[in-house]
C-alpha cells in the first residue's frame, strides 16, 4: 500500500511520456453486469406498453383500415421511446454513481478494492450502454448528444461519429473533426515495477483540432486550437501541441506551420502535359454558394 501511495503521489514528477501507448480497458465487476442488465429492462419496459397498447387497438376492426397505414409513426415512436428512455436512465445511473463516489485522474491499481478504479469501471459500463445504443441512431449529431449528455464536453457541428473515443475526461473543442479509424485515449494500462497501472489523464483537443485518419491521441495530450494531427501518427502521453501546426509521426513531432500550408494549397495550379512534358496553369473554380 505504501508503494502504491507513492507512485500516486508522485505521478506529476513520473516521466510518463516514456511509456508505449497500450490499450484503454476497464473490468466487468459483478455490479456492472447488474446495472446494464437493469438499464435493459427498463429502457425496454415504456416501449414495451405501447406496443402491447397498440395491438389492442390495432385489432379492432373499427380501427384498422387506418391504424395500419400509421404503423410506421408508431414504430419510430416505440424506437424514440427506447432510446430516450436509455438517456435518461443512464443520466440517473450517473449522477448517483458520482455521488457516491467523485471521479478523479490519477494512477491506480487494476483492482476491486481501489475505489477510483472501481466506480470509473461502474460509470463505463453505463455510458457504454447509452453509447452504444445512440452510435446506431439515424443521425450523425447523436453520437456528440451522446458525448454532452455523459458529462464531456462537445459541440454539435464537430465531426466525430468515425473514430473512437473513450467516454471520460475528454474535452472536444469546437468545429473539429476525428478522421476515420482514429482513437482519443484518456486512459491506458502501464506497467509499472511489473505491476499493471491504470493511468486516466485528462485529454484537451482545441476548437478546429483535426485528426487525420488512424492517428492515436494519449491520455493527457493537450492539442492547441487550429492543429492537425497527420495520418497514422500518435502523441505520447502528457504532449502538448502548440496551436496552428501540423504534426505528423509516432511520436508526433511539428512538420510545419498550418498557415504555410494554407499558403501552399493556394498557389497557381499546374498541369503536366504527358507528350510535351509542358507544365500549363490552370484555374480552379469554386462554387461559393
Amino acid at each position: 500500500m505504501e508503494n502504491d501511495d507513492t507512485i500516486e503521489s508522485n505521478l506529476e514528477t513520473l516521466d510518463i511520456s516514456q511509456f508505449p501507448i497500450t490499450t484503454s480497458a476497464f473490468t466487468w465487476f459483478p455490479m456492472g453486469s447488474v446495472i446494464y442488465i437493469i438499464l435493459n429492462i427498463l429502457s425496454l419496459m415504456m416501449p414495451s406498453v405501447m406496443i402491447l397498447t397498440f395491438f389492442e387497438v390495432a385489432m379492432d376492426s373499427s380501427f384498422f383500415h387506418w391504424r395500419v397505414y400509421t404503423i410506421f409513426i408508431d414504430i419510430f415512436a416505440w424506437w424514440g421511446t427506447y432510446i430516450l428512455c436509455t438517456l435518461f436512465l443512464g443520466k440517473l445511473f450517473l449522477i448517483t454513481l458520482k455521488l457516491i463516489h467523485i471521479p478523479k485522474e490519477g494512477l491506480f491499481k487494476m483492482e476491486k478494492s481501489d475505489k477510483d478504479y472501481y466506480y470509473y469501471c461502474l460509470r463505463v459500463v453505463v455510458k457504454k450502454f447509452i453509447f452504444w445504443i445512440w452510435n446506431n441512431f439515424c443521425f450523425p449529431w447523436a453520437t456528440n448528444a451522446a458525448f454532452k449528455w455523459c458529462d464531456m464536453k462537445a459541440d454539435f457541428k464537430s465531426t466525430m461519429f468515425d473514430g473512437w473515443s473513450d467516454v471520460e475526461f475528454i474535452d472536444f473543442g469546437d468545429n473539429m473533426m476525428i478522421g476515420q479509424g482514429a482513437v482519443v485515449l484518456s486512459s491506458i494500462i502501464i506497467r509499472i515495477d511489473n505491476e499493471d497501472y491504470f493511468l486516466i489523464k485528462k485529454v484537451i483537443l482545441g476548437d478546429h483540432v483535426v485528426l487525420g485518419g488512424h492517428a492515436i491521441v494519449a491520455p493527457g495530450t493537450t492539442i492547441g486550437k487550429g492543429t492537425t494531427l497527420g495520418i497514422w501518427s500518435i502523441t505520447h502521453i502528457g504532449q502538448v501541441l502548440e496551436p496552428n501546426f501540423i504534426y505528423i509521426g509516432q511520436p508526433a513531432r511539428k512538420y510545419q506551420p498550418t498557415q504555410k500550408f494554407i499558403e501552399y494549397g493556394r498557389k497557381l495550379k499546374v498541369r503536366r502535359l504527358v507528350d510535351t512534358e509542358e507544365k500549363v496553369p490552370y484555374d480552379i473554380k469554386i462554387n461559393d454558394q
